[in-house]
């Protein structure tokens, strides 16, 4: 299905029947890349799933969006579809929207489940602030010496070596985005959030480590953090029935709560 919001033609779809879960998916994803997940909580669960801006099937956007843009969709979406009394499932660059909807405490949000999710900005490691360092020097000097096509061509070669691996998969306006989003730093917001909060972590994600969960459980107000041994940054890949299980305890006592 397809709905027109803030500018934006968005794919989505609805499973199941339950209490509503609206799943948000990483960067370079899309709504396709939830289905573990969308296929095991259908079962209690009304789950929506959408492709943000820029992924899967949605209209890409024309400049350079920030983490609030994101987050203004993703809301007026909500209102628009009439999702009431809803949970937020947010992975990764997900899970930053998700963060930034709940830190506004919108009417009808229960909960929130952060998995393996962006906000803390990490301190960079000396080779990597050397390595940024020569990179501008590198593209500064490039600008210098060559113009037009050349110039191009050898600024995009630098830019897939020293850049990370979204980086090089990005290009144009979402290379601009991914560059906003990532030094975007959520940290003062996490304590506004007062809703019951799920941090899923695995034990060896090398992208966003598991630090990242323990920082944000000691500035939410009302979270639990499960650690799932030996996972990496998409645990719900690599140990779905644990990650369910956890998820499913989790929810089914937030709704209890509410008289589900």
């Amino acid at each position: 299905m397809f709905k027109d919001i803030d500018g934006f033609t968005l794919y989505y779809d609805v499973e199941g029947d339950g209490p509503s879960l609206i799943l948000l998916h990483g960067w370079g994803g899309n709504s396709y890349s939830l289905l573990p997940l969308t296929n095991v909580l259908k079962k209690d669960f009304r789950v929506f799933t959408l492709d943000l801006p820029g992924f899967g099937r949605s209209s890409n956007p024309v400049s350079a969006i920030g983490g609030e843009e994101y987050r203004t969709v993703v809301q007026k979406f909500i209102d628009t579809v009439g999702i009431q009394d809803y949970s937020i499932i947010g992975h990764s660059f997900g899970g930053r929207i998700a963060i930034r909807i709940a830190s506004l405490k919108p009417k009808g949000l229960c909960s929130l489940v952060l998995i393996d999710s962006g906000g803390i900005k990490a301190e960079k490691e000396t080779n990597q602030i050397l390595s940024e360092r020569f990179f501008k020097l590198l593209k500064k000097s490039v600008k210098l010496i060559f113009k037009g096509a050349l110039q191009y061509r050898i600024l995009e070669t630098l830019k897939r070596h020293f850049g990370s691996d979204d980086y090089r998969r990005q290009d144009g306006i979402m290379r601009e985005i991914l560059v906003k989003i990532v030094n975007e730093d959520l940290t003062d917001l996490l304590p506004l959030i007062d809703v019951p909060t799920l941090i899923i972590w695995g034990e060896k994600d090398d992208i966003l480590p598991v630090s990242h969960g323990r920082c944000m459980k000691q500035l939410l107000k009302d979270a639990q953090l499960e650690i799932i041994p030996n996972a990496g940054h998409f645990p719900y890949l690599d140990y779905l029935p644990k990650v369910y299980t956890v998820l499913y305890n989790f929810l089914n006592n937030v709704y209890k709560a509410k008289s589900y």
